[in-house]
This record gives C-alpha cells, sequence and structure tokens, in this order.
C-alpha cells in the first residue's frame, strides 16, 4: 500500500513538473461584440472594448490543452463627443452598460507551426454597472447608477499566424490572433437605456432582468515567452 502510494505521488510530481515547463504566453484584444437573441430585442448596440489573456501552459503539439484567464473591459453604449472648451474628442458612458468580466479559458490547439488553428471555452463572472446623468426641465443634474453581477460563459475558436521571432531575447516569438467567441450569461439586471423614464423625482422602467448573449469578434497579438 505504501509503495503504491510513493509511486502514485511520484506521477502526480513528473506530471506537475512536466506541466510548468510549458511555455505561457499573453495576449492584447480588441473586441467588437454583437448582441444576438432575446438579448438582441433588449439591447441592439453594439458593444467595443479589449481584454488580456495570460496563458500559464500555453497548447501547443505535444500539449495541446492550454489554460488560463482573460480580463476583459465591453461598453455598449459608449458614445464620441467633442468638448466644446478644448475641441477634444472624449469617449462617453452615460446610460452605457458596461462589462468587467474575468474568466478561466481552456483552450485546445493540436497543431504548432506557423499557423495554429484552436478552439477554446471560457467560464467566469462579470460585474456589469452603469452610469446615467439626466438633465430635468429645470435644469436639474440627476445621477443613477445601476450594478449587478452575472456568470458567464461561451465558446469560441480562431487562428494564430506566426509575426516573427522576439530578437532581444531568442526563443520568444509574436503571433497575430484572430478568434471569435459566443458569450452568454445568468440571468442578470441591466439598465433599460431605451425604456428609462424619470418623473415626480423617481426613476421608472430602468432596470430590467436579462440574459447577455453576444457574439464577439477579437484580434490581437499573442506573444510567447521561451
Amino acid at each position: 500500500m505504501k509503495t503504491n502510494l510513493i509511486t502514485i505521488t511520484a506521477i502526480i510530481i513528473l506530471l506537475t513538473a512536466n506541466s510548468l515547463v510549458a511555455q505561457p504566453s499573453a495576449s492584447f484584444y480588441f473586441t467588437t461584440a454583437f448582441p444576438v437573441n432575446e438579448y438582441q430585442d433588449f439591447d441592439d448596440e453594439v458593444g467595443y472594448g479589449g481584454s488580456l489573456e495570460f496563458f500559464l501552459i500555453s497548447p501547443s503539439k505535444p500539449k495541446p490543452l492550454g489554460i488560463g484567464f482573460s480580463l476583459s473591459y465591453l461598453g455598449q453604449g459608449l458614445y464620441f463627443y467633442n468638448d466644446p472648451c478644448d475641441c477634444e474628442t472624449y469617449v462617453g458612458d452615460n446610460r452605457a452598460n458596461n462589462f468587467v468580466s474575468l474568466n478561466m479559458i481552456l483552450q485546445v490547439a493540436p497543431t504548432g507551426g506557423t499557423v495554429r488553428p484552436y478552439l477554446e471555452t471560457i467560464f467566469g463572472g462579470s460585474y456589469i454597472y452603469s452610469n446615467t446623468d439626466i438633465i430635468t426641465p429645470d435644469y436639474y443634474s440627476v445621477h443613477l447608477f445601476v450594478d449587478d453581477w452575472a456568470w458567464t460563459y461561451g465558446v469560441g475558436g480562431g487562428f494564430k499566424f506566426l509575426l516573427g521571432q522576439d530578437e532581444d531575447n531568442p526563443g520568444n516569438s509574436f503571433y497575430l490572433d484572430l478568434k471569435g467567441r459566443y458569450i452568454m450569461s445568468s440571468d442578470v439586471d441591466l439598465l433599460n437605456r431605451n425604456n428609462l423614464r424619470y418623473a415626480n423625482g423617481r426613476f421608472f422602467n430602468y432596470v430590467e432582468e436579462t440574459q447577455i448573449n453576444f457574439v464577439a469578434v477579437q484580434i490581437g497579438v499573442a506573444y510567447y515567452f521561451r
């Protein structure tokens, strides 16, 4: 019994050590998200944002399964406006639903080389918030803050194209990454930007329970460490 336990422990240590030497990677993406299904009826405006991903174990031909994490931001309802004082262009988020998400990623990429197709699944959570300012007929500013959180999950896939090697760090490499994801969530209370009303000192119809459904298209650069 003791011998079997030692053998099992040794196997686990070897597998763990084998995983630890796997090549890590880091990526940055620009994201465009399109509402679909019933969520599109709730809010059909396109969302924009970005994300950072870090893989502790990057998928490769000898080790096709990779494990990583993603931190992302997405704003649905952002708009651009010009400040009349300095004529600069800014991004406004009035009545925008903002999504801050942290997800675990499982990615399968059975091939290596200059072009790497892959499939992935994500699971995690999102914090959703909105800031709204309304100017009343009496020129009085009223502020509304709405927030909630939801479980998020989804599937996706893409292609990574080798851009080149890092000359300062031999063995490190850059890849152009093009991917798509279908993202869903549990029930969540969001700001209903289309039906929001303010009267007699109160907000009406400003929150509605729904489920997030996005098709997200992402483009970014992945950096593989040696």
